[in-house]
């Protein structure tokens, strides 16, 4: 009876510790910055004029009347930790994935996607979208450093921007690459969407897909396997080695009040 009771405490440390890992992995929703949007402090002239329509952890909305000329810092989305946005903790040499898929409606657009902490840069990846067509991401990257943010660059840009050379080595061609049209472009506008967005370790990703691998051989009467390798996600605060020790430490206490009341 007592290996029973500190078999069930040792249980019930381990479910409860998991779950708190799982709680500090949940998605953010996002930042949005608009140039030229008529906010307080929105006064930059050549950057986009727009709003932020629709916001959840895996997608978002931004409608741009105007893409503007200031490059793509000119209209912004963000997950930023810290300015408090978004819990990305990417660490250098480790293995990610991101995936998302963009749309833009009215017009071919560039976007950039930067992961990084200001202006040291983990991963980055220029993005052409064409008119009413979805263009999916789907990419795995060894990070370059450590990052607390990922941005998505929406303005316009026409490679012509000497504060964002550093971004255009990231662009096949380089800046030349990378124009949003000819001389009226910055006037007009469009919508862009991101869908099915996460970021995360690419051992989670493989886990993820094992435990839905798992959950749909259950459903049709098979019995599958999850993989309990650890893994950290992109936008977690807790690692693999904090959640193990966390549980060690609950097992232990659980026990020790279960001996306290088997001595009592």
């Amino acid at each position: 009876m007592k290996a029973l009771k500190r078999f069930t405490a040792v249980v019930a440390s381990l479910a409860l510790t998991v779950g708190m890992c799982v709680s500090v992995f949940a998605g953010s929703t996002w930042g949005d910055y608009i140039g030229f949007d008529g906010k307080p402090g929105h006064t930059w002239y050549e950057a986009a004029d727009g709003k932020f329509t629709q916001n959840s952890d895996t997608s978002w909305t931004c409608k741009m009347k105007t893409i503007g000329w200031g490059g793509v810092w000119g209209c912004q989305v963000f997950q930023d930790a810290k300015k408090g946005n978004g819990k990305v903790d990417i660490k250098k040499g480790q293995e990610y994935k991101l995936q998302c898929t963009l749309k833009s409606s009215d017009m071919d657009k560039w976007v950039v996607v930067k992961v990084a902490t200001k202006e040291n840069i983990a991963f980055a990846k220029w993005v052409k979208l064409k008119k009413g067509q979805n263009t999916t991401i789907n990419e795995t990257f060894t990070a370059k450093c450590d990052a607390t943010s990922i941005y998505f660059g929406l303005g316009g840009d026409f490679g012509d921007r000497a504060d964002e050379k550093d971004l255009y080595t990231y662009a096949e061609g380089g800046a030349k690459s990378i124009s949003d049209g000819n001389g009226d472009a910055a006037g007009k506008g469009t919508t862009i969407t991101c869908t099915g967005y996460s970021l995360e370790s690419t051992a989670a990703a493989a886990q993820t897909a094992t435990t839905a691998a798992a959950g749909q051989g259950t459903q049709s009467g098979q019995t599958g396997t999850v993989s309990t390798a650890p893994s950290t996600v992109a936008t977690g605060d807790f690692t693999p080695i904090a959640c193990a020790a966390a549980a060690v430490v609950a097992a232990s206490v659980i026990v020790v009040f279960a001996r306290k009341r088997e001595n009592n």
